[in-house]
């Protein structure tokens, strides 16, 4: 029988699907993510593994790559496994997507419109006890209606984002690697621009692309110094596409007005200067986290690699072409 390590939170339902045909392993997912060398010393060994966000690296490849054939990651972006290792030795790894971008595209909405709205800064101020009769001039913040947002990376979730901001009459330019049909750009009501120019114009600059080797680091002081100055960063992708340091300088200097993010460079560590800004949301890389869309995600992680082992299907394969 196959063995599996499972490393997030499976209901009694998940459970049954996966003991029914393998060995498994559940590490208790109310602990932090494991470390590489965690990963190392207690999930080695195994055919299969279901991760949540661990770092899936080199070594831990490397050390198993004679029993592991299957890496099944409950997330759509998949940079925290060492993809040239998996390729070399032929280790399948999987995905989950197209079921989390309403969600996701949801909660971007919600960020925008708490940092825009300073909702997080008037929520602790309430809680306080400190309020006081016309105090509103604490908390004057931006409009949305009539506004520009600039969509880096103009994937299925850029597109849900940019059907609900047409509801709040915001204006859609994007920049992607591909730009998108006359036809698309009509239905989303989206103008293409250059990079430099989305970055000129964008009264909220939303970042959703992949991080890659083009996109690590994209977002820095060169660029910042590009951004309008009353203009805001909403990150719902990867940390690594922000350098943190370049942004905090940016925020203190007030080089742009405020930054929503849900993702950083080194979570769960985040600078402590970004935790201490006024004009920040922060939020624990939640931007899929209801029930009913983790509840999806972990079913077809599950059902990813039972699929693999059993019958041989490669659903959500991302390296398939070198398999």
């Amino acid at each position: 029988m196959k063995k599996i390590f499972v490393h997030c939170f499976l209901n009694e339902k998940q459970k049954k699907i996966l003991e029914k045909n393998f060995q498994v392993v559940i590490h208790n997912s109310n602990e932090n993510i494991l470390t590489p060398k965690q990963l190392v010393k207690i999930a080695s060994g195994f055919d299969g593994i279901i991760c949540q966000g661990n770092l899936v690296d080199k070594e831990y490849i490397e050390k198993n790559k004679e029993i592991l054939k299957a890496i099944s990651n409950v997330s759509v972006g998949y940079d925290n496994v060492d993809m040239k290792s998996a390729i070399k030795n032929k280790i399948a790894v999987f995905n989950t997507p197209n079921i989390l971008e309403d969600t996701v595209a949801d909660f971007t909405m919600g960020m925008i419109i708490a940092v825009a709205r300073k909702i997080c800064d008037g929520n602790n101020y309430v809680k306080s006890e400190k309020w006081q009769k016309n105090s509103w001039p604490l908390f004057l913040g931006e409009e949305l209606n009539g506004e520009i947002l600039g969509i880096l990376g103009m994937g299925n979730i850029g597109k849900k984002v940019a059907k609900r901001a047409k509801a709040f009459n915001l204006k859609i330019i994007y920049h992607n690697r591909n730009r998108l049909s006359i036809k698309e750009e009509k239905k989303y009501s989206a103008s293409y621009l250059d990079l430099k120019s989305l970055l000129q114009h964008s009264k909220y600059l939303l970042i959703l692309a992949p991080l890659n080797s083009a996109t690590k680091y994209l977002m820095n002081k060169k660029t910042f110094l590009m951004m309008r100055k009353d203009s805001y960063l909403i990150n719902i992708a990867r940390g690594k596409i922000v350098k943190e340091k370049d942004l905090v300088e940016a925020l203190e200097n007030k080089v742009i007005a405020g930054a929503a993010l849900d993702v950083f460079e080194n979570e769960p560590k985040i600078n402590k200067k970004l935790m201490n800004l006024k004009n920040t949301v922060l939020m624990p890389h939640a931007g899929s986290a209801t029930l009913t869309t983790r509840n999806k995600m972990i079913e077809m992680a599950c059902k990813n690699i039972s699929d693999f082992f059993i019958s041989n299907k490669k659903y959500n394969l991302v390296n398939k072409s070198y398999l």
